[in-house]
């Protein structure tokens, strides 16, 4: 009797995968959540980080092994085109423990868990909507974070819910453990919805026209594909660009005069939710889906690891005529860069300007062109220009995106020859500042991609702005006395802002008062010696505050711009080589955000001792490289240098309060006050912390949440 054929090691390995892929859902998920709360969250977890790590799920076991890890990673090289390979792979990996808890949730429902859950409705106003209705509801939500979860918090907030079950219990592809597990999700649901319904999609949609003709509310997943063999479609604008999504929804809610909305529910740690409800209006005003959508767009572009369904973005056709987004080609631009800056010469604008050009040469941009005269006439230089348009950048000093140019371009026409960058100045209400590190300024602007591609300008002299030359040129033969700064006003209205279009300027990094130091400082101080003082603000501002004097010790070319007064006196060089014989002594020595810059900073802090009177105390302020910013980027592979802020680029030294402590003392001081500003940390991060607590990891919150650290400190 001849042997049977062998089995390949291929072959083996994908039966070992499916016999652990079916025991994962048939044992594991229903053991995991058995247990209490938080540990089943941080083993559920953990079974993400698994899944991630063999790139499988249960689409991919009964579609074809890594099929959606591939396409995952194709789904955020989509979304993000100027994302690194490190953050493509974070985003990937994010994504399966996500959908991994999504899993796990599920048979907490099944389970009949969920009153062991807490959440909050915000806004809470929007309750009403959903509990007392005159209209039907058709409520879309994408693959985000808990969305299966958020089914059940909707009608436990009061509402009639009804939820369209998913075609997984019919196919034959899937293995019959996961069906038994999508039964028992939609069985245990059903107990939760209110007196709600879970309908079949594969019975008819007549079902869901008379729950919508009867005021009630109806759940519907918004972030699919047309399906291949057609069906209805409708174009929204998506993730930064006009895509061609399933119009279902969208019809059952006209044809039943419904109204149209959206929600999210996110995981804040532990047994804690959050249910964010978006807008919601009738589905008859064509502007409701594009609201809807744009609220989608903000969150999923905010965290995309969060969007499980990534997937799936490769599959959404992006329509002709497309919205402008950073994916599209860059209508083709030169560059004029005004280098005119308050830094100038400084080693921060050196690093700036290095990836300035870098993020502003790619597709489209023709030509680099520099000019020190800000107030130039534009004429002859537009007269020399190839391009259709003018990238000018008026103030060097800025942290770009590279998708700039490509956002600018598309408010540009012969209709609003001008385009001008938003920046921090209108950062304000839902979109102030949120970044601390040159990832967290990418994923703001991803965020904003969300927001319209123009809109009325503000009237600020843009940090950069675009042009069509043609009608510059035309503007200037009528007005040839022009400055580069006085082009987008001299188009008027015809001048718009691009919301997208996001720069950073740290153009006055030198001359911040810092008056939130003084009050660190004894009343008895009267004589103070400020090293590395800029321009000296800070002396000045004390000198008004306290009537006292002051001297300035500054090495940068920043000192030839301080201005000397009776009360200031100005040093340009190192305090190591002052001479206290010359200066007198002082109450205060001060270093504000100064000794990170020095190679060796216990040198200048023993210099400092010298001009310090008995009783004179030392203050410092530096950043804390410990800040949960930082240390999430290094887990990310990215250590991104900066013109300013904790990363700058011309820090040679890196502190947290630990190091701070210990560097004082070496130095002869001992620490009389402790100061930290703080910025919480992103419910995202908590989560991790929360899960790798249970794993056993200890964290110091207080550190990763401290941003700088402020010190008041005497001789010893």
């Amino acid at each position: 009797m001849s042997a049977g054929p062998s089995l390949r090691p291929p072959d083996v390995l994908w039966r070992v995968a499916r016999w652990v892929h079916r025991a994962d859902f048939k044992y594991l998920l229903p053991a995991l959540a058995a247990l209490p709360i938080g540990v089943g969250h941080a083993l559920a977890a953990c079974r993400g980080w698994i899944n991630a790590v063999s790139g499988r799920d249960w689409r991919s076991m009964a579609l074809g092994f890594r099929h959606v890890a591939k396409r995952s990673e194709l789904g955020y090289r989509a979304l993000r085109p100027d994302a690194t390979p490190a953050q493509l792979r974070g985003w990937c990996d994010r994504r399966f423990v996500v959908e991994a808890r999504d899993e796990y949730e599920a048979r907490l429902i099944a389970q009949q868990r969920v009153s062991e859950l807490s959440c909050d409705v915000v806004p809470a106003t929007a309750l009403e909507q959903l509990r007392n209705r005159q209209r039907g509801l058709v409520l879309l939500t994408p693959h985000f974070e808990s969305f299966f979860l958020g089914v059940a918090f909707l009608a436990r907030s009061g509402a009639k819910i009804n939820l369209m079950t998913s075609a997984v219990t019919h196919d034959a592809r899937v293995d019959p453990e996961i069906q038994e597990h999508f039964t028992a999700k939609y069985r245990g649901l059903e107990r939760f919805l209110n007196g709600g319904k879970l309908v079949d999609l594969e019975l008819g949609t007549r079902t869901f026209y008379r729950m919508l003709e009867r005021a009630e509310v109806l759940v519907i997943l918004g972030d699919a594909p047309v399906l291949p063999g057609g069906g209805v479609s409708m174009e929204v604008d998506f993730l930064g660009a006009k895509r061609r999504l399933s119009g279902g929804p969208l019809r059952l809610a006209q044809r039943t005069h419904s109204d149209l909305g959206g929600y999210l529910c996110r995981h804040l740690g532990g047994a804690r939710y959050q249910l964010e409800l978006g807008p919601i209006a009738r589905a008859e005003d064509p502007s409701t889906v594009d609201r809807v959508y744009e609220f989608f767009s903000a969150a999923i572009c905010a965290s995309p690891g969060s969007w499980w369904a990534s997937d799936l973005l490769p599959s959404m056709t992006v329509v002709s005529g497309a919205a402008h987004s950073a994916a599209n080609p860059e209508v083709a631009h030169e560059v004029l860069l005004i280098t005119d800056s308050p830094l100038t010469g400084s080693g921060e604008l050196e690093l700036g300007l290095r990836q300035l050009k870098a993020r502003l040469t790619g597709a489209g941009s023709r030509a680099w062109h520099e000019s020190a005269a800000p107030h130039s006439a534009p004429a002859a230089f537009l007269d020399r220009c190839t391009a259709p348009r003018l990238l000018v950048v008026l103030d060097p000093a800025l942290i770009a995106c590279a998708s700039l140019a490509a956002e600018l371009g598309a408010c540009v026409s012969e209709q609003t020859p001008c385009a001008a960058a938003s920046d921090q100045r209108t950062a304000t209400g839902a979109w102030a500042i949120s970044y601390t590190t040159l990832a967290d300024f990418e994923q703001y602007v991803a965020r904003r991609r969300s927001l319209a591609h123009c809109a009325a300008w503000s009237g600020n002299i843009p940090g950069a702005y675009m042009i069509d030359v043609a009608a510059a040129r035309a503007l200037l033969h009528a007005q040839p006395e022009l400055a580069w700064s006085d082009l987008p006003h001299a188009f008027g209205e015809r001048t718009l802002e691009a919301p997208r279009a996001f720069v950073h300027s740290y153009a006055h990094y030198q001359q911040g008062a810092r008056t939130e130091m003084l009050d660190l400082l004894p009343g008895t101080v009267q004589r103070l010696l400020d090293v590395g003082g800029g321009e000296g603000h800070f002396a000045r501002t004390f000198i008004e505050r306290r009537g006292g004097e002051a001297w300035l010790v500054e090495p940068s070319d920043a000192a030839d711009r301080a201005l000397p007064s009776p009360k200031l006196r100005v040093l340009k060089g190192r305090l190591e080589d002052a001479d206290p014989q010359q200066t007198g002594l002082f109450d205060a020595v001060t270093f504000l955000d100064v000794l990170e810059h020095m190679a060796e900073p216990i040198t200048a802090l023993r210099a400092a001792r010298r001009f310090l009177r008995p009783g004179g105390v030392l203050l410092v302020s530096v950043p804390n490289v410990g800040h949960w910013s930082v240390v999430r980027d290094l887990a990310r592979g990215r250590f991104d240098y900066l013109p300013v802020g904790i990363l700058c680029g011309t820090h040679l030294r890196f502190f947290t309060a630990a190091s701070l402590d210990e560097l004082l003392q070496q130095a002869g001081f001992e620490i009389v006050q402790q100061r930290r500003t703080t910025q919480p940390m992103p419910q995202e991060f908590s989560r991790f912390m929360a899960a790798s607590a249970q794993a056993g990891l200890a964290w110091d919150r207080e550190s990763l949440e401290t941003e700088t650290i402020h010190v008041l400190a005497a001789l010893r």
